[in-house]
């Protein structure tokens, strides 16, 4: 679209009035409903009366099966999309996909922008990232800098994060504590709007089976800027992987990054593979011990106090060609520290058949610098501020 098109759109779009209470939530392009809009968006349209709420998808098929649910929602090219974003008085959105569409950030560039994000970071983001010499380059550090900035708001969880990552990544008038609206999911049990987009069939197997006395490991890996991951990178050999989850009564799911996209493929017993595109919070409460590298979801996890497996095999490559972390890795990840498969099945076995948990302390500790509250009511929160400060 040329430039003089973006200037008439934005001139347009500012001349309309805006709707204080007409809130536009953002999914994400190429993913569908999942994480922090996904749950902040449920409790805005159920139970925030003062809101006009709408969510806007980026999958047509995603916005039909929200409306089939009784949810307002709407696919981004609907003929009426375009009248509404434009009359909005608030976006919310956690990432910045609508953003680095130049029509979108037109029609809605007066408007306030609430900025959830997805995720406490370990690893840089936003201008740490920018700023590092790894992986960066000019035209990378102009888009990431637009998207970045230009926040009314930006959700943390708690005022040390606040300082040393947020406050840091994001330009914004303000950085609000109340926690993130996916983690009331692990506080309670999941009701039929928190199953939309979760694998209903996984989660029942997965109830099945711990009744019957089995473990269930979720492995969640992060996604990385320069590909490979621990199957391709040959760090877990998945037919050795199916075998000892056999013997042991293992049940090994596998959730990748939902940047990711992934074919189905027949996988031997004992695996599961969860779409990447789907919400696997409902799932996280079935999981009996959490298997991750620098993905910010250990610290989700955290909330559930149970024990976490680092498998950080390519740390020093990890750091030198993808990202840099904010913070020192060791003294930031709870948990056993596995750099090989054969320190994998160990710690599997201590942990899983064993019972052996000698880090409760210093999640306790961690979980305490990161969250403000544990008490599922960081939707509600975040709702009250939004009322309080911008209607």
């Amino acid at each position: 679209m040329q430039q003089t098109e973006l200037e008439k759109i934005r001139e347009m779009a500012a001349s309309i009035p805006k709707q204080k209470d007409l809130v536009v939530f953002f999914g994400r392009s190429g993913s569908y409903f999942i994480d922090n809009v996904k749950y902040f968006f449920l409790h805005c349209s159920r139970k925030q009366p003062e809101f006009k709420s709408i969510y806007i998808s980026f999958d047509r098929r995603d916005a039909a099966d929200l409306k089939e649910q009784g949810l307002p929602a709407m696919w981004v090219n609907d003929d009426d999309a375009a009248p509404i974003m434009a009359r909005a008085g608030l976006v919310v959105c956690d990432d910045f996909s609508w953003k680095d569409q130049p029509s979108l950030w037109a029609l809605m560039s007066e408007a306030h922008i609430i900025q959830i994000w997805h995720g406490i970071p370990l690893k840089a983001i936003g201008f740490p990232e920018i700023n590092s010499s790894v992986n960066m380059n000019p035209e990378k550090a102009e888009k990431l800098t637009f998207a970045y900035s230009g926040y009314d708001a930006v959700v943390s969880t708690s005022p040390f994060f606040t300082e040393h990552a947020f406050s840091k990544a994001f330009r914004a008038k303000e950085f609000v504590e109340c926690g993130y609206p996916r983690n009331d999911v692990l506080m309670r049990r999941p009701d039929k709007y928190d199953m939309i987009n979760t694998d209903k069939e996984i989660y029942a197997e997965l109830v099945k089976f711990r009744k019957q006395g089995g473990k269930t490991v979720f492995f969640m890996p992060t996604f990385r800027d320069n590909g490979g991951g621990p199957f391709e990178d040959g760090a877990i050999d998945i037919m050795r992987l199916s075998a000892f989850c056999q013997k042991n009564n293992i049940m090994f799911i596998c959730k990748f990054h939902p940047y990711l996209s992934v074919n189905k493929v027949a996988l031997p017993p004992n695996i599961k593979l969860v779409d990447p595109k789907s919400d696997a919070y409902p799932l996280l409460g079935l999981c009996d011990a959490l298997l991750t590298d620098y993905s910010s979801i250990y610290f989700d996890f955290l909330l559930l106090d149970r024990p976490i497996i680092f498998y950080p095999y390519d740390l020093e490559d990890y750091i030198s060609k993808n990202r840099e972390l904010l913070f020192d890795f060791d003294s930031m990840t709870p948990g056993v520290k596995v750099m090989d498969q054969e320190s994998l099945y160990t710690a599997f076995l201590n942990i899983l058949i064993k019972g052996k948990d000698e880090y409760s302390g210093a999640r306790k500790e961690l979980r305490e610098k990161s969250f403000s509250y544990i008490d599922g009511n960081s939707a509600r929160r975040l709702g009250e501020h939004i009322v309080f400060n911008y209607l």
